[in-house]
């Protein structure tokens, strides 16, 4: 099961609000939520995490667990409640591994991920999209491969690995 917490929604939802030519505070939650769901489409799209956000993993153990990217930093990585130390595991590319020494049943991983500046193409087309689920809420066909959000998300895109 992984949990998410966005950090980096509030600082955006200024300049999201700017983008819709809303000057008042009173839609924020729906403004909120329209941003998230513009982050998250956006995200799936390139398959990288935009906005900066802590994620708190708990899984089975595993000898390496896949984290999101990009990877900011590690906070804390427990094996059956009990903390890991940095010596114990490693990272290649985005993969969290431990030493063969480390074992148990259940692992818990707090890290940060996200983009720690966004570029600005990635940003307008989060609004694009953010824009389009606040004016139209209702359920519709959506073609995202032949919009502008589509066309600035492209060059971000990771195919394979990191």
């Amino acid at each position: 099961m992984e949990t998410r917490n966005y950090l980096g929604i509030e600082p955006l939802l200024g300049e999201f609000r700017a983008h819709l030519r809303i000057t008042s505070t009173d839609l924020d939650g729906v403004l909120t939520s329209a941003l998230k769901a513009g982050v998250n489409r956006a995200e799936h799209e390139i398959s990288t995490v935009i906005a900066l956000s802590q994620f708190t993993l708990q899984m089975p153990f595993q000898p390496s667990i896949q984290l999101r990217w990009p990877r900011v930093e590690v906070t804390s990585v427990k094996v059956d409640g009990v903390d890991v130390p940095a010596a114990d595991y490693h990272f290649q590319k985005d993969w969290l591994c431990f030493e063969k020494s480390v074992h148990g049943d259940n692992v818990e991983v707090v890290y940060k991920a996200g983009f720690q500046v966004i570029p600005d193409d990635v940003k307008y087309a989060v609004f694009l999209l953010g824009g389009r689920y606040f004016n139209n809420p209702t359920d519709v066909p959506e073609q995202i491969d032949r919009t502008a959000a589509a066309n600035l998300l492209r060059p971000f895109r990771c195919w394979g690995k990191h």
